[in-house]
């Protein structure tokens, strides 16, 4: 009777026939490549078995997942029969970024005239991510030609079987959306990296243009909070879903944190839990163990205030969603966020009635004049909407607003953010939440107004997601005894775009109750 050293040794030379059979014949390996890319990673592009199949080590034998068991290989079973639509959120330092590396060149090798998409918001982000690990790996693929153009031609000199790197930008502009829409292939593979901060334009573009039987989109990020694209690309019911944990990882596991150079250890990770602030801290949750948090601890306004506050804005409206104006009392205001760019920050205008925010919409602002003398002048006068009822960002480009109104005889409330803090009474009757010695700007105190008009219950929203992700975003702090919000750089820093609606609506808030303003100014802090 043989051995079981015996059995192990006749199955490992019968798996070796079998290679050698496939690697003979190039159209039967590439056939079997395309239901086996686990096989295709370790035989064409040298990847080590048990640094993709994690359970291969003893280690992982009574090992609780803190995440999805065994993500990386779970990746590519899922391409291996068919899935349509990964969404993967992550910890950093798992290996994500080279698993998809090797994904573009599986793909592109295996099916014939193919094309791969990868994106990011930036063109760095390629770069120096996925685009760099097709570079280390070109060598063992060996076929083709890589160019530094983030391409990668199969036939060289010709486009009709390539892998690209297309950069989705910041903020998706018409044009870019328009191109997402059209790239097109029988076999057709879409990566998405830092998917967090690809604009929702060009998801959406995306996904409407891969609706072919072989077209894959697979979604790669560290989580930012549950209202960011990847995570909202995650919960959609035909999309397969993957948690990959910094916890779950075999330098962390196997407790030898070189076991795969250069990824997470858990030394990295206890540096991570004391640094974010404890084991419940969002960033913390996001960056050590892929999980999309609800919002930050230091967040300015809560998720749940919002929520509560669309769930009023049900009550004045009709089956469809669209407010009943005709149920709301009280005066119209308009809050106006100045851009002045045909391609970057766009501008916004929150419109609401009394207490309930009607609308904020978006759109590109090529020049600020005209957005005063034409849209804003518009809505005033169509809806005969006072001009005292009417708050203008006037930092930047927005003094050309101000300007353009005040020409057409409209005195506005110019609102500086970087204005000192103002003494304020309103037309209910109530005094300020907090005396304007307690805060550092203006802004800071037009942000906290909000803030509490949200805690409290008065006001109402619409659903509008966006908004909502606009206005979950900024932290708060107080220093030397003043309240200080985020400012815009760094909200836009995280955010991945500028607040734009979030801006607006806090200009509106800030008018729409407003009696009187004692211009007085406040001494800095500083």
């Amino acid at each position: 009777m043989p051995t079981q050293i015996q059995i192990a040794a006749e199955a490992e030379l019968e798996l070796r026939k079998r290679q050698f059979e496939r690697l003979r014949n190039f159209e039967s390996q590439k056939k079997f490549y395309q239901t086996h890319p686990f096989e295709y990673f370790i035989e064409r592009l040298g990847f080590k078995p048990e640094t993709i199949d994690w359970t291969l080590l003893p280690e992982y034998a009574n090992h609780k997942w803190d995440g999805t068991i065994n993500p990386l290989k779970t990746i590519l079973d899922s391409l291996a029969i068919g899935v349509k639509r990964i969404g993967v959120e992550s910890a950093t330092g798992t290996g994500k970024t080279k698993l998809g590396a090797g994904v573009v060149l599986w793909f592109l090798e295996c099916f014939d005239n193919s094309m791969v998409i990868t994106t990011a918001p930036k063109r760095e982000q390629l770069s120096l991510h996925i685009w760099k690990e097709i570079g280390l790996m070109f060598k063992d693929f060996g076929k083709g030609e890589l160019l530094s153009s983030l391409k990668l031609r199969m036939n060289p000199g010709q486009d009709n079987w390539i892998a690209v790197g297309f950069v989705a930008g910041v903020v998706a502009n018409e044009e870019s959306s328009t191109k997402a829409q059209g790239f097109h292939a029988e076999h057709l593979l879409v990566i998405l990296e830092e998917t967090p901060g690809v604009p929702k334009p060009i998801m959406e573009a995306f996904q409407n243009t891969a609706d072919g039987p072989h077209n894959i989109i697979l979604a790669f990020g560290n989580p930012d909070h549950q209202l960011d694209n990847l995570h909202k690309f995650c919960i959609l019911p035909n999309v397969t879903a993957i948690r990959i944990s910094g916890y779950d990882h075999p330098n962390v596991v196997t407790k030898n944190p070189s076991f795969i150079p250069g990824a997470v250890t858990l030394d990295g990770l206890n540096d991570k839990k004391m640094r974010y602030g404890g084991e419940e801290a969002p960033l913390y949750l996001s960056r050590a163990k892929g999980i999309s948090p609800g919002q930050s601890v230091d967040s300015l306004i809560r998720l749940e205030w919002i929520q509560s506050a669309i769930e009023r804005g049900k009550l004045f409206q009709d089956e469809n969603g669209v407010f009943d104006e005709t149920k709301i009392e009280g005066a119209k205001a308009l809050g106006v966020d100045v851009a002045n760019s045909e391609a970057g920050d766009k501008a916004a205008i929150a419109r609401g009635k009394g207490t309930i925010l009607l609308n904020v919409v978006d759109f590109q602002c090529p020049d600020s004049n005209q957005l005063g003398k034409r849209d804003v002048l518009q809505i005033m006068n169509d809806e005969l909407i006072s001009a005292d009822k009417v708050g203008v960002d006037s930092v930047g480009v927005g003094a050309g607003t101000v300007n353009a109104l005040k020409e057409m005889g409209k005195k506005i409330v110019s609102l500086g953010g970087a204005d000192a803090p103002v003494k304020i009474s309103f037309t209910d009757g109530k005094s300020s939440i907090k005396k304007e010695e307690e805060f550092n700007n203006l802004r800071s105190q037009m942000y906290w107004q909000l803030r509490e008009d949200l805690r409290n219950g008065i006001i109402a929203l619409p659903n509008d997601q966006e908004l909502v992700a606009d206005l979950i975003t900024p932290k708060w702090e107080i220093k030397a005894g003043k309240i200080i919000v985020e400012s815009k750089e760094a909200i836009k820093k995280r955010l991945t775009h500028s607040p734009n609606k979030g801006d607006a609506v806090v200009y509106w808030n800030w008018v729409r109750q407003i009696k009187k303003a004692e211009l007085k100014a406040v001494p800095r802090p500083y």
